[in-house]
């Protein structure tokens, strides 16, 4: 424990001893403010006469606004988590320091919770900055604090999920522009396909004139793909949360995810051995 949390310190560190951390830090400050003050001015206007704006009534702010907000900052940290987990270990290769940290008298465990728990001390302070915009709403109006502490438990599962994504991915390669790249990439992938499962029909898109054997197939494959991409998107498990929904099967989906990548970025760290 004590190796652990030392290596979580000097990680933490080198994340404000270089640009990365301060370059994160004020990407999110400014883009999640400028997207909550716009959204809350046409909360506003759509407020002061619902009817125009195709409204019966005013629409519920939790709804309408705290909400997709909470989601839209676990998706700001999904595409900035690339430049959180890069270096935590491509920098380690591109330097030559791997070897010495992996001949130290450390446990793979110890360096890999040590830079993951480091990794979502930048989650926590990325928490603390939309708190801040949540903190003016919660004095202002009358929030229920279910949605605050859910809304805030969502952001913070979805950047841990992308972390763990990302560590894998840095244990992988020697440079940190790759790693930045592929996790990148991979985070983007999965949105997209999310989204191209939503707009996947819900029937079964096999034409009449197929024999019924056949299309009954084509549905249940179609079925299973369609809820295989709206089970892929991570926000799509965030949506009940960030409406102050707890869901166990929700939070067992990101629990999991974060095991996975740490269990292949172990094994990454195992390969070692059998490629010396």
């Amino acid at each position: 424990m004590r190796n652990t949390w030392a290596i979580c310190k000097r990680e933490f560190k080198a994340f404000f001893l270089t640009p990365i951390g301060y370059v994160v830090t004020g990407l999110v400050a400014v883009i999640s403010g400028l997207a909550f003050s716009l959204q809350f001015l046409e909360y506003v206007r759509i407020s002061q006469d619902p009817t125009a704006n195709a409204f019966s009534s005013v629409p519920d702010f939790e709804e309408w606004l705290l909400s997709p907000f909470l989601l839209f900052c676990g998706t700001l940290i999904m595409f900035l988590s690339p430049l959180i987990t890069m270096r935590l270990f491509a920098e380690e290769r591109h330097r030559g320091t791997i070897e010495l940290l992996l001949t130290h008298p450390l446990r793979d465990r110890e360096i890999i919770f040590g830079k993951y728990a480091a990794a979502l001390g930048m989650v926590l302070v990325l928490l603390l900055i939309v708190l801040v915009d949540l903190g003016i709403v919660f004095y202002f109006a009358e929030v229920e604090v279910a949605v605050l502490v859910f809304g805030l438990c969502t952001v913070f599962l979805m950047g841990a999920a992308f972390i763990s994504m990302g560590l894998f991915i840095s244990a992988l390669t020697r440079n940190q522009i790759t790693s930045g790249s592929l996790t990148f990439g991979a985070s983007l992938l999965l949105f997209i396909v999310g989204t191209l499962g939503e707009d996947l029909p819900e029937t079964n898109p096999a034409p009449g004139d197929w024999p019924q054997m056949l299309r009954t197939a084509a549905g249940f494959l179609h079925g299973v793909l369609r809820r295989l991409l709206l089970e892929v998107r991570l926000d799509a498990h965030a949506r009940d949360m960030a409406q102050g929904i707890l869901q166990p099967q929700d939070v067992a989906y990101y629990l999991l995810f974060c095991a996975f990548f740490l269990f292949l970025t172990f094994r990454a760290l195992e390969s070692r051995h059998w490629r010396s």
